[in-house]
C-alpha cells in the first residue's frame, strides 16, 4: 500500500505485500493530484464495513485513496480503489472481476480489504510479529503502545520474515536500524504509531483498541 515497500525480491512476493514501485508511484501521485481524499468511517459503513473496523479502515484509506481512485501507471502497474489494490497480482488475488467493476463496487472493495487484512494478520502471527503488541515504540518525538491495529498497518511494509517489521523486531524496536525503511525513506515505525489503538476486531476476532463507530452509525442513519 501507499509509501510502504515490499520485502526483498519480486520472486519472494507474498499475497499480503504490494509492489514496491507501484507504492512509490502512489506517493508521487499524492503530490501530483488531490483526488486521493480517502473514505470516511460513515461511507465505509455504508459499503458494508463492519462497525468495529470502520475507524481503522478510514485511517488506512486516508493514506490510500477513495472508492474511485486510480493510481498513476508505474512500471505498467495501476492500483485501484479506497485501499489501492494493485493489478500486479494483489487485485487479482482478492477480486475475480474486472477493474471497472471493482471501482464501481464499494462493497466489493470492502470485502476484498477484509480478506487482505486477514491474510496480513495470519502472516504477522506466523512470523511472530504479534509478540510486539503491548511494547512501546517512539519515533521522531512521538510514542505509542503497539496494538493489533499497529501491526496491521505496519504490515503494509510486508509481514514476511526479513521484511521491514521483522527487521525492526530483531533490532529491539530501534527505529533507526538498517532495513526498517522503504525506498522512499518512510520508517515502519511511523505506521506502527499512526495505526495504534484502533479496534480491528473484525479482522483479529479480539479487540485491544477503541473506535467511534456508535457516532458514525448515528450519522449514517440521519
Amino acid at each position: 500500500m501507499t509509501a510502504a515497500a515490499l520485502s526483498n525480491a519480486w520472486s519472494q512476493w507474498l499475497p499480503n505485500q504490494k509492489d514496491l514501485f507501484a507504492n512509490l508511484g502512489l506517493a508521487i501521485g499524492f503530490v501530483a493530484t488531490l483526488t486521493f481524499a480517502g473514505e470516511s468511517a460513515v461511507s465505509l459503513l455504508a459499503a458494508g464495513m463492519p462497525a468495529e473496523c470502520a475507524e481503522y479502515a478510514s485511517n488506512v484509506s486516508q493514506s490510500e485513496g477513495n472508492f474511485a481512485s486510480i493510481s498513476p501507471v508505474v512500471n505498467g502497474t495501476r492500483c485501484y480503489g479506497a485501499f489501492q489494490f494493485c493489478d500486479s497480482g494483489t487485485l487479482q488475488a482478492y477480486w475475480d472481476g474486472s477493474r471497472e467493476d471493482f471501482l464501481n463496487s464499494p462493497s466489493a472493495q470492502v470485502a476484498a480489504w477484509q480478506r487482505y487484512e486477514r491474510s496480513q494478520w495470519y502472516s504477522a502471527q506466523k512470523n511472530g510479529l504479534t509478540s510486539l503488541i503491548g511494547q512501546q515504540v517512539c519515533y521522531q518525538g512521538t510514542c505509542a503502545t503497539i496494538s493489533q491495529s499497529s501491526i496491521l498497518k505496519a504490515c503494509q511494509f510486508g509481514c514476511g520474515s526479513g521484511g521491514k517489521l521483522s527487521n525492526l523486531a530483531k533490532s529491539g524496536l530501534d527505529c533507526n536500524a538498517a532495513g526498517t525503511r522503504d525506498g522512499a525513506g518512510t520508517s515502519v515505525c511511523s505506521y506502527l504509531i499512526s495505526g495504534a489503538g484502533y479496534n480491528v476486531g473484525c479482522i483479529t476476532n479480539s479487540n485491544d483498541g477503541v473506535d467511534c463507530t456508535p457516532v458514525a452509525a448515528n450519522e449514517l442513519q440521519k
